[in-house]
This record gives C-alpha cells, sequence and structure tokens, in this order.
C-alpha cells in the first residue's frame, strides 16, 4: 500500500469565478469522502489547503491575469508542500490551474529543474489566441505552459521558465482543432490518441522516455478524457473515451515511474442533478484506483517512500 504523505490543494475556481459550475467540483470531492477514502489507501493526508484570489486583486478587464494571480497562490501552496517532502493531489475547477501547479514546483525545486508534464485529456488544450476558434481559455493551458503564448498569465502565476516541448506528452486525446494540430505538429510534444492510450503501449514508451530526461514528473488529468456516460455533467464531452479502469492504468503508467510530483484533477460539474452526482463518484473511483499506483515522490524521505 502506498505511503506518501500527501497534501491536498483546492483551486475552487472556473477560471476567476469562485465555486461556480466547475469550480464546485473540489468541494464536492471532499464532501463525498475523498480525504477519508485516499487515508484507506495508505496514505498520510494533512488538511486540505485552498487557494483563493483576493478580490482587491482582481482586474475587471482581464481574466487570464487573474487566472494567473489565482495560479501564483496555488504556486505557493505546491511550493510549501513540495519543500516539506510532501506528494501534492490537486483538485481544480478547470485546466487553467495546471499553471500554477507546475510554477510551484519550479519555485521549490528550481526553475533549471527538468520537470515533465503528462496531459491526460480529450482534447488538446494547446490552443493560442491566434489557433484557436473560441477564444476558450481552458483550450490553452498547455500552449501557455510551453511559452507558445500568454505571457501575462505565465508572470502573474510566476512561472519562471516555460516547459520545453520534448518534455510533454498530451494523451487520451480525441479531439484537435484544426490549427491546434498544425501547430502541435510543429512541435516536440508527443499526442498519445485516445486508442493507443488504452492499448498502453505508446504511452508506456513516450512516458519511460519522458522520465528518463526529467527529475520531476506532473500528472494533470481532464476528466472529459473520460466517456461522457461515465462523466454525464461534463462541459466538454468528448464520445469514444477512457473508462475509468484505462484512465486508472494510464495514470498508473506514469505514476508508478516514482517521478510524480504533483498531481491535478479538472473539469468536474458536481451539479446538473443526477447527472453530477454520477460525475462525482465516477471521479472518487478513478482516484481511488489510479492513486493506488503513487507509491514514491521524488525527494520524499525514503522512511516515507518505503
Amino acid at each position: 500500500m502506498p505511503s506518501l504523505q500527501l497534501q491536498v490543494v483546492t483551486v475552487p475556481y472556473r477560471y476567476d469565478e469562485r465555486e461556480e459550475g466547475l469550480g464546485a467540483g473540489p468541494g464536492a470531492l471532499l464532501a463525498a469522502g475523498l480525504q477519508e477514502r485516499l487515508a484507506a489507501l495508505g496514505y498520510t493526508v494533512a488538511e486540505p489547503k485552498e487557494a483563493t484570489l483576493d478580490p482587491a486583486e482582481r482586474d475587471d478587464e482581464r481574466i487570464a491575469v487573474n487566472i494567473g494571480r489565482l495560479g501564483s497562490r496555488t504556486a505557493a501552496l505546491v511550493a510549501e508542500a513540495r519543500r516539506a517532502g510532501e506528494a501534492v493531489l490537486v483538485l481544480a475547477g478547470d485546466d487553467t490551474a495546471s499553471i500554477g501547479v507546475i510554477s510551484g514546483l519550479q519555485q521549490a525545486d528550481g526553475p533549471g529543474t527538468p520537470i515533465g508534464v503528462v496531459w491526460l485529456d480529450a482534447h488538446g488544450d494547446f490552443n493560442t489566441p491566434e489557433t484557436s476558434y473560441s477564444g476558450i481559455l481552458a483550450g490553452m493551458p498547455v500552449a501557455i505552459l510551453t511559452g507558445l503564448a500568454g505571457p501575462l498569465w505565465r508572470g502573474a502565476a510566476g512561472l519562471a521558465a516555460p516547459i520545453p516541448t520534448d518534455r510533454v506528452i498530451i494523451a487520451g486525446v480525441r479531439e484537435l482543432d484544426d490549427k491546434e494540430a498544425t501547430l502541435l505538429r510543429s512541435t516536440d510534444v508527443q499526442v498519445v490518441r485516445a486508442r493507443e492510450t488504452i492499448d498502453g503501449g505508446t504511452l508506456a514508451g513516450a512516458v519511460e522516455r519522458l522520465a528518463a530526461q526529467c527529475s520531476l514528473l506532473a500528472l494533470h488529468v481532464d476528466l472529459d478524457v473520460l466517456d461522457p456516460h461515465l462523466v454525464p455533467s461534463a462541459s466538454t464531452p468528448s464520445p469514444r473515451g477512457l473508462e475509468v479502469e484505462q484512465a486508472a492504468a494510464a495514470m498508473g503508467v506514469v505514476l508508478r515511474t516514482g517521478k510524480v510530483a504533483a498531481v491535478s484533477v479538472a473539469g468536474l460539474n458536481p451539479g446538473a442533478g443526477g447527472r453530477g452526482k454520477r460525475s462525482v463518484a465516477t471521479t472518487l473511483s478513478l482516484l481511488e484506483q489510479a492513486l493506488a499506483a503513487w507509491e514514491r515522490c521524488p525527494g520524499q524521505p525514503a522512511s516515507n517512500a518505503d
């Protein structure tokens, strides 16, 4: 059984709106007993800490700056946990929180630390303002992380160094915009389609290579990587998705490298009546199945990792 010391960090926001829609997801997971389930897996679970955006710091004109400022709060909590030798589980409203997670790892371990990102998502999230058809910010985080867009966002979040594209894997993908796909082909990001993710071999090889060149890995999961019947309240459903067991197996491939310092989960809408309840139950099941493989964290004392 795992014996990690685990810090749960919540980011209960959809963009910069607190507990709205997806922003209610982190609280719903805690209310449904996630802490107790993690303890039952063998984790030492610290009291959850919440990233908050000070209303006095809100920019009424630039949402991306607000998201970045919220990211700086997330980063501070991630860095604090990392310095204490704790693994970090971030429960986020949407994918934009990921910038703060990576910023926190950089703050704790140094901006020159080679950090790899494994992104499980039905979508690429690799749009820029120039390639996006919709302008949706939640479709841009991986491009922001790699320095292709969003300098104000990264700066507000305290992300000191973009992640090189050869240190990024996007897996579980089923939908890419045309311009997004073109942009991805111009980089070294490895895209692992949903079928390849399920089959496992392609993902395992990619993760093995990534782990070999990185000191730390961050694993991000957008719940729309799952098939819509499992998360029926998802705001961005995509057909032909992964079953819980398949997604848990993919997460396990990453977690068993022993290099994962942070896991972030986003995209849970607990509303919509029974549909939201089903999504919460699915997410709890996914985390229970997947996190059982998280037995080691880089830098954690051997007495806690053995």
